[in-house]
C-alpha cells in the first residue's frame, strides 16, 4: 500500500466527512437523553453500514447504544480508535440552526468533543479500506462518557475491555486544542456531602441551633485549601440548602469535584474526604458522603511513550505537525482500553476550541489531517 494514495484518498472524500459532521451535531444530545442519542445511532449506524464496514450495535438501557465498526474483522488485530457520541450541551444552547460554518471552523455542539473525532476515525478507516488495508481496525462509539460512565456501569466497563483486547493500541479520538496528545489523565472522583444539623428561630435560637449551612462553609473551605497545581483539586459546586430568611437551616448538600493525580493522588483524596466528612466544625452537625461516579486515572508508562514516539515519527514523516506529549485534567474512556493491557493515547481527533462552552468549534481542516495521521500510523505500525 502506497502511503501517497492513502493519503490522496483522505483529500478526495474529506468535505463528505465534513457534512457527516454536520449531521451528527444537529443531534443535540447530554447522557441522559437516551431518545436522541439513539436517533444518533441510527444516523451512524446506516452511514458506516453504506461505507461497507461490518457494525454491531450493543443496547444499553439507559444510556444510548453503542456502536463497534470493524475493517476486516478476523484478520490480524491492528490498532482500534474510540470516541463518544454525547455532549454537555442542552438541546438549543447552540440556537437554531444548531450547526453554523465560518470559513474553516465548523460550530456545534460536540463539534471536537467529540464528534469532530468520530468524523476523523471513519475517514481514516475507509480510506484504509478503499485502499487494499488488510488487518483488523476497529471503531468503538459510547455514550455516557461526559458524566464518568454512570448509566452504562460495570456492563460498559466491560465493553470497553472486551473490545479493545488483543489490539496494538487504542487511540482516544477525542479533540484536541493543538498538536497536543495525552499521555496521562486524572482521575475522578465526584461526590456529594450531606449535612444535618438542628433548625430554629435564627433570632430567638440561634445558639440552640446548628447551621448546616454554616458547616458546609468550613468543609468547603477545608477541601479547597488542599488544591495544587499540578496535583489533586478540590473544586465544590453545586449546593443546596436552607428554607426561608429566618430559619437556621438543619440541611445542605454540596457536590465536590476531585481531580487526582496517580493511584497515590486517589489515595490522599479518600483520606481528606473521610477527615473532613468525620470533623463537625459546628457543634451538632452530622456529615454523610455518597459516591456519585468516579474514574481511574489514565498512567503514563513505558509502552504509552513507545506508541506516542511512533506516532510523534508518523506525524513528521508525512508533515502532519509535531506532536507534543501532555498530561491532562480532564478524565476520558482511554482509562478503560488500559486497564485491558492496551497502549493508549487520548486526543487523536480532530483539532478546535472552546468545548463544553456554546461556543465550540473544530477546524474543518483539521478533519482530514488528523484522519491522515491515524491512518498513516496504521500502515507504518
Amino acid at each position: 500500500m502506497k502511503a501517497l494514495d492513502l493519503l490522496k484518498s483522505i483529500d478526495a472524500q474529506s468535505q463528505e466527512y465534513v457534512e457527516f459532521l454536520k449531521d451528527i451535531c444537529t443531534f443535540e444530545a447530554t447522557a441522559w437523553d437516551k431518545e436522541e442519542l439513539d436517533k444518533m445511532v441510527d444516523f451512524i449506524e446506516k452511514f458506516a453500514r453504506d461505507k461497507g464496514f461490518t457494525v454491531t450495535r450493543t443496547p444499553f438501557e439507559k444510556c444510548g447504544d453503542f456502536l463497534t465498526i470493524d475493517l476486516n474483522e478476523g484478520a490480524e488485530k491492528s490498532h482500534m480508535f474510540l470516541a463518544h457520541m454525547d455532549t454537555v450541551h442542552k438541546k438549543g444552547v447552540f440556537g437554531e440552526p444548531a450547526v453554523t460554518i465560518y470559513g474553516d471552523m465548523l460550530k456545534g455542539p460536540g463539534a471536537t468533543d467529540c464528534k469532530g473525532g468520530i468524523a476523523v476515525a471513519l475517514l481514516a478507516m475507509k480510506a484504509l479500506k478503499d485502499c487494499g488495508f488488510t488487518k483488523h481496525t476497529r471503531l468503538i462509539l459510547t455514550s455516557d462518557e461526559e458524566i464518568s460512565n454512570i448509566l452504562g456501569g460495570e456492563k460498559e466497563i466491560q465493553f470497553f475491555k472486551d473490545s479493545a483486547t488483543g489490539f496494538k493500541s487504542a487511540l482516544n479520538c477525542e479533540g484536541t486544542g493543538g498538536d497536543r496528545v495525552v499521555v496521562a489523565r486524572k482521575g475522578i472522583w465526584r461526590l456529594e456531602m450531606d449535612i444535618q444539623g438542628k433548625s430554629g428561630h435564627s433570632g430567638g435560637a440561634y445558639f440552640d441551633s446548628a447551621s448546616a449551612i454554616r458547616e458546609a462553609a468550613y468543609k468547603i473551605v477545608e477541601l479547597e485549601k488542599h488544591s495544587e497545581r499540578g496535583g489533586n483539586t478540590y473544586n465544590c459546586s453545586i449546593i443546596q440548602g436552607g428554607s426561608v430568611g429566618n430559619i437556621i437551616p438543619d440541611s445542605c448538600k454540596f457536590t465536590v469535584d476531585i481531580r487526582t493525580v496517580g493511584t497515590e493522588g486517589m489515595e490522599q483524596a479518600k483520606q481528606l474526604v473521610e477527615q473532613v466528612a468525620g470533623q463537625s466544625f459546628v457543634e451538632g452537625t452530622k456529615t454523610t458522603v455518597r459516591t456519585i461516579s468516579s474514574r481511574p486515572p489514565m498512567l503514563e508508562s513505558e509502552d504509552t511513550m513507545k506508541l506516542f514516539e511512533a506516532l510523534r515519527a508518523v506525524s513528521k514523516k508525512y508533515d502532519l505537525g509535531d506532536l507534543e506529549a501532555i498530561s491532562a485534567g480532564g478524565g476520558s474512556d482511554s482509562v478503560y482500553t488500559q486497564m485491558a493491557g492496551v497502549p493508549s493515547i487520548c486526543q487523536m481527533g480532530s483539532i478546535g476550541s472552546k468545548i463544553h462552552t456554546d461556543q465550540e468549534f473544530t477546524y474543518i481542516s483539521s478533519i482530514a489531517r488528523r484522519a491522515k495521521l491515524l491512518a498513516a500510523f496504521c500502515v507504518e505500525n
